[in-house]
């Protein structure tokens, strides 16, 4: 797994971490609703990057779980992959 790709999950881990230990507050509910935007943002990247991971080979429900995770980072790692 790429740095980026692990800056990313540890990113998320202390958002949600935010949204938990401070539940309740304005920091929760903007730690949420960032969460909530980004999974917005990525079923919509699942949509549009649905074909090229479909050409990739490999597993499409990897492909797509990574997508939904990182985004274009993962759709930049499958064009290194020759």
């Amino acid at each position: 797994m790429s740095p980026i790709k692990i800056a990313l999950l540890v990113g998320y881990i202390i958002i949600a971490g935010i949204g938990v230990v401070y539940s309740g507050t304005a920091a929760a509910t903007w730690a949420w609703s960032f969460l909530a935007l980004l999974a917005v943002a990525h079923l919509v990247e699942m949509a549009v990057f649905y074909s090229r991971c479909r050409q990739a080979g490999g597993s499409m429900a990897g492909h797509m779980l990574n997508v939904f995770l990182f985004g274009v980072f993962h759709m930049r790692e499958l064009k290194e992959i020759p």
